[in-house]
């Protein structure tokens, strides 16, 4: 089989292609142009298939990572979507739960919802907390909703009933009647886009879905239109934020398991390459045009969550534990009021883009510093595809920053860079202290067009084992697109405390409902029956306890329930992530939760071999960099990345090229070229 995958960044389109026919993987980059448009990438399928000498015919798979659902939440660009919601409970999303980020701050800023009041109607309509009806829901009461909702002319609509998530049937209704009349409206229920308790985060998910749906669903649909402009007629699959792949039908139905698309592709290749090379703890660190993502693996294994916040919006979606922050290539350079040097988080993203490219901006971006520095070769980027224009670097960090601060334009490019730095590495501490994890016993795997460039400067900071280069870093999260299964997850609220007899578990029978409801979705995937698999994880908690984790549930406790053992992991996992427990307080369940993965056929291995094995680097130049002011520009080797043979070691100062990205190795560190590609890059005192 012949697979294709596209990850869309916010400078440049990723794309990697592997032809199981010959074991032969070939990548590429193209321009991302226009935010939000699905366009540029017909041109990079075409360059790809011109490259591997194939035609779009040929490819059997297709899947695909993307931003749109996230930057129209970030941005505030989603559609006009309208809330319904049960009488007396118009405010639900103005009122929120009343935690604040500061407790004793009568100013506290707070992000508008993604739905204003005037588009919220309420229903009269009423549920309790057992799940029985209060009010019924009157035909006449469904008619005078409908007729306010079509004068509001909605692009998207949400539905969130109180306690839908025990009893859906009058949020079934409403929806019904909502898509008879208003066909050409999409209408995201509660009870399936996050059936579970508390209000507000069931609202505000639900709310989420409505608000970008148009925008995933426009963004799909351009996207099948160009895929058949250029012939390709394989099966396409969407990338979802907890590490699976969906279809373009699921991710229509349900567009809030897209909102981190475009991250999660990276820690699913990051887990698979540790695993080749032996190591248990790393942190991932993908560096692109506008942001920098990382995430921690644990043991091997990348963290899923159950609930996030993005951008001050809780969604409370299975995703994988991936950490933003606006620091990127393109992040923009600026002094403040002060007089002090900023960087970001305003970025140059691909329209303008850096000062340095064809027809940029003339904002000096971190890209324009490493150009002065002399860590990107302004004749060899991308390449040789772009050439970078060193005048227009120096002008715009010269008239920006360094004539106004009266120092050398080296000396600014060197401010930008560390300050970027410093803001990534602070936010890895932060991700550390989070999550209880020392950085110190952790690697640091190194992708996206700029990752390899800044990597070593956060390692060193933060005093971490190394760092490693993938074999392709630039599509690394691309190459993550396919190697992953199709997954769907839904859940039950259920409600007892662990202790019980032992025997069938009291929950066996709606954990049987929802094994067929992700079946049949399997079903509709066309994923066959030895194909599927069916995870099931408890919601548990302490009695009296606000928040609860996920539990993993062995396969036989559904049969042969033992309440001790339950208990027991409970009781691991709290005091793994939370760093206590308590053994003598009772353990309730609350919820009941089923993953569905249908494997789908993937390449068996991505990596990519080094040119042979033996034989000593020859570099084929020199170049100017530098790293400190005080020690000026010292002179780097250059190599070419396709010529390293394995087990070659390099020392610093030194720059690897290649065509998706560039590798900086720092005076003080060795590389060594691992078997499958990869590079190990340490500081020369720790070998």
């Amino acid at each position: 089989m012949k697979y294709l995958a596209a990850d869309v960044g916010g400078t440049f389109t990723d794309l990697v292609l592997y032809d199981g026919t010959t074991g032969r993987h070939y990548v590429d980059k193209v321009p991302s142009g226009r935010r939000g448009t699905a366009e540029p990438i017909g041109d990079g399928i075409k360059q790809i298939l011109e490259q591997a000498g194939l035609d779009a015919g040929d490819i059997d798979l297709f899947v695909h990572g993307f931003t749109v659902s996230t930057n129209a939440l970030l941005m505030g660009t989603g559609a006009k979507a309208a809330l319904v919601t049960t009488k007396g409970f118009r405010d639900v999303l103005e009122v929120r739960n009343q935690l604040r980020p500061k407790l004793y701050s009568v100013t506290t800023n707070r992000r508008d919802p993604v739905i204003p009041r005037n588009r919220v109607f309420e229903i009269d309509e009423r549920v309790d907390s057992f799940g029985n009806v209060l009010v019924p829901l009157e035909e006449a009461e469904i008619d005078r909703l409908v007729e306010d909702l079509k004068k509001a002319d909605p692009a998207a609509i949400a539905v969130c009933l109180t306690f839908a998530h025990l009893n859906h049937e009058h949020e079934k209704l409403v929806a019904e009647r909502l898509k008879q009349e208003m066909p050409n409206i999409p209408v995201y229920v509660s009870h399936v886009v996050n059936p579970q308790i508390e209000e507000w985060p069931r609202a505000n998910t639900t709310s989420i879905a409505a608000y970008v749906g148009p925008i995933v669903n426009g963004y799909i649909s351009q996207l099948e239109e160009t895929l058949e402009k250029v012939g390709l007629k394989a099966s396409l699959q969407i990338m979802r934020s907890d590490g699976g792949v969906g279809t373009p039908h699921a991710s229509r139905d349900n567009p809030a398991h897209t909102l981190l698309s475009g991250p999660a592709g990276g820690v699913v290749a990051a887990a698979q390459l540790i695993g080749q090379l032996n190591i248990k703890d790393a942190i991932t660190f993908d560096m692109g045009g506008t942001s920098a993502d990382f995430s921690a693996i644990v043991d091997g294994e990348a963290r899923v969550i159950d609930e996030r916040s993005v951008s001050g919006h809780p969604l409370r979606l299975p995703a994988l534990d991936v950490e933003t922050i606006s620091a990127g290539g393109g992040s923009i350079g600026w002094i403040d009021m002060g007089g002090a040097l900023r960087v970001g988080p305003d970025s140059a993203g691909s329209v303008p883009g850096p000062a340095c490219y064809p027809n940029g901006g003339d904002e000096p971006t971190v890209t324009d510093a490493a150009v002065v520095l002399g860590m990107l070769d302004p004749d060899t980027y991308l390449g040789g595809r772009i050439k970078l224009n060193m005048d227009a670097a120096r002008k715009a960090i010269n008239d920006k920053i360094a004539s106004t601060m009266g120092i050398s334009v080296e000396e600014a490019a060197l401010g930008i860079v560390r300050i970027a730095t410093a803001s990534m590495a602070q936010g890895i501490r932060a991700l550390c202290v989070e999550r209880g994890v020392d950085p110190r016993r952790f690697w640091l795997i190194a992708f996206g067009g700029a990752g390899p460039l800044f990597s070593g400067f956060l390692a060193r900071d933060l005093e971490m084992q190394g760092t490693i280069a993938p074999s392709h870093p630039g599509v690394f999260a691309a190459e993550g697109l396919l190697m992953s299964d199709i997954r769907h997850a839904t859940q039950t609220p259920i409600r007892m405390l662990a202790d019980g007899p032992r025997g069938t578990a009291p929950f066996a029978e709606e954990a049987e409902k929802l094994r067929e409801t992700t079946a049949a979705l399997l079903e509709g995937d066309g994923i066959p029956k030895e194909k599927r698999k069916f995870r099931f994880l408890a919601g548990m908690r302490y009695v009296g306890q606000f928040h609860r984790l996920s539990v993993p549930l062995e396969s036989g406790w559904l049969t042969d329930w033992d309440a001790e053992a339950v208990k027991a992991r409970f009781h691991e996992n709290h005091l793994a992530i939370h760093g206590h427990s308590a053994p003598e307080t009772p353990v309730e369940l609350v919820s009941l939760h089923v993953e569905a993965l249908g494997e789908i056929d993937r390449p068996s291995n991505l990596a990519t071999s080094a040119a042979n094995s033996g034989g000593i680097p020859v570099p084929n130049g020199t170049r100017q960099v530098m790293f400190d002011a005080s020690e000026g520009f010292v002179t780097a080797s250059t190599y070419e990345r396709a010529k390293l043979p394995i087990g070659a070691k390099i020392h610093g100062p030194a720059i690897i090229n290649q065509l998706d990205s560039t590798i900086v190795v720092a005076p003080d560190e060795l590389v060594s070229v691992e078997s499958e590609g990869s590079l190990k890059i340490m500081q020369e005192a720790a070998q």
